[in-house]
């Protein structure tokens, strides 16, 4: 039971009218709750990678701090506790934070690092600080950080009560961040339409310039006429004039091949900054997989695990991992998301049949953008899929095949794509020599 009454947190929190107000009534709360206690709530800056504008309560009054404390000056245990493992390599190109930010508990602080937090810190001489993000679904809010002159004054118990009411300020501040976000918006919409018009005038402008300078152009011609008829004992002028005309029309023909060479040089560096930033993510999510299978796991839930993880990165709502049965002649289902499992008890596919057979018989993977697409491959159960696009491969080391990767429905509705493919099928390598190793490890511990 929380010692916070978290209907009175949520009244007042819904009456709040600004994020100041959220934080004063969090740190009131918090504040109240122990007296020897010392709040202070500081912001995170995505653009900065910093934490920016701590709020701490001061004789009953909300003080702000303007400050700009990069992640990379905080403890080096605290980042490895609250943010992604990646944040300490490539500080130029941090990523971002991990996505279970707001669920991480907490890192407790040794007083030795106090000079490092002091900036966070409404308290210079503590001796207990414990730290717990805030985050909104997959996005860093701040960091709440309590500190105590006492020791040992914030046991598991007590933080425990302090999860739920920091779950509601969190959602308090998600929702006031987001309203004034919106009307930042608005104010970028505005600028936009009057960007537009000020184009629009502009687009008339040069319209009209073109106008005038086609009637110059004309008036030009009927001079050159007229000198054309008053000089026409000059064949000199003349076939000099004829000479200008055809060196313009070469320089006008020159200017526009160059601009049709310089638009397709654009298109084609577009496409190949785009391929480049496409590799780069596909290579960032091969250290997530490899720093996953590094971890260590239990052999029992291992492939449970990974499905869960493969539908959280790639986005989808259903994602299974089917195994061979002990006569190497079905497929069964060994771990899934998505899927009624009732119903994947008891599924069991023949190889060679359906499309998970297919592509354990054939093995090579079978990437369906659209079903039409699918030409004579065998088709999947009805109602086995919601999406018109799937992606299947098989899981192969050492010549041997350990099962066949599913994926579908993407969360979005959006087809799977060629780099969609490319990482599933990098993925999939990966998790075969994975299981290849339990494998080989289960086959020793049965010759001992």
């Amino acid at each position: 039971m929380s010692r916070f009454n978290l209907r009175d947190v949520s009244d007042r929190l819904s009456r709040s009218r600004s994020t100041e107000a959220v934080a004063f009534e969090f740190l009131r709360f918090l504040e109240g709750s122990r007296p020897e206690w010392r709040a202070s709530l500081a912001f995170y800056e995505v653009s900065q990678d910093a934490f920016v504008d701590v709020y701490e309560r001061d004789r009953g009054k909300l003080v702000r701090r303007n400050i700009v404390v990069r992640v990379d000056q905080l403890p080096h245990r605290l980042v490895r506790k609250l943010f992604h493992a990646s944040a300490f390599f490539n500080d130029a190109d941090r990523k971002a934070l991990s996505t279970n930010a707001g669920t991480t508990p907490c890192y407790t602080a040794d007083p030795r690092e106090a000079s490092e937090l002091q900036p966070l810190t409404p308290l210079s001489d503590w001796q207990s600080c414990v730290c717990l993000p805030l985050g909104y679904q997959d996005d860093l809010i701040g960091i709440l950080v309590l500190v105590s002159p006492r020791r040992t004054a914030f046991p598991s118990k007590v933080l425990g009560e302090i999860v739920p009411l920091r779950s509601i300020v969190t959602v308090a501040l998600a929702q006031h961040l987001y309203r004034a976000a919106r009307g930042r918006v608005a104010q970028d919409e505005d600028a936009s339409q009057h960007l537009r018009r000020e184009v629009e005038m502009l687009d008339a402008h040069s319209t009209q310039l073109g106008e005038d300078n086609h009637a110059k152009a004309e008036a030009l011609e009927a001079l050159a006429a007229q000198i054309d008829l008053l000089d026409k004992s000059s064949g000199g002028y003349k076939g000099e004039l004829e000479r200008v005309k055809v060196a313009l029309t070469a320089l006008e023909d020159q200017s526009e091949t160059a601009t049709e060479h310089l638009s397709a040089a654009y298109s084609q560096l577009n496409e190949t900054q785009w391929e480049v930033m496409e590799l780069e993510r596909t290579i960032d999510f091969m250290k997530e997989v490899f720093q996953v299978l590094a971890e260590e796991h239990e052999q029992a839930t291992f492939p449970q695990h990974m499905m869960t993880w493969f539908c959280d990165r790639f986005g989808i709502e259903r994602c299974s991992l089917m195994v061979l049965d002990a006569g190497s002649e079905a497929l069964q289902i060994a771990a899934q998301c998505g899927i009624d499992p009732a119903i994947a008890g008891r599924v069991k596919v023949r190889v060679g049949q359906g499309v998970a057979g297919w592509v354990a018989r054939h093995r090579k993977p079978l990437f369906v953008r659209l079903r039409q697409d699918a030409g004579q491959l065998p088709q999947a159960p009805e109602g086995a899929y919601n999406s018109d696009s799937f992606i299947v491969a098989p899981l192969l080391h050492g010549g041997r095949l350990y099962g066949v990767l599913s994926l579908s429905n993407k969360r979005d509705g959006e087809p799977f794509n060629q780099t969609d493919l490319d990482r599933v099928i990098l993925a999939a390598a990966a998790l075969a020599a994975a299981l290849a190793g339990y494998d080989v490890a289960k086959r020793a511990a049965a010759w001992r």
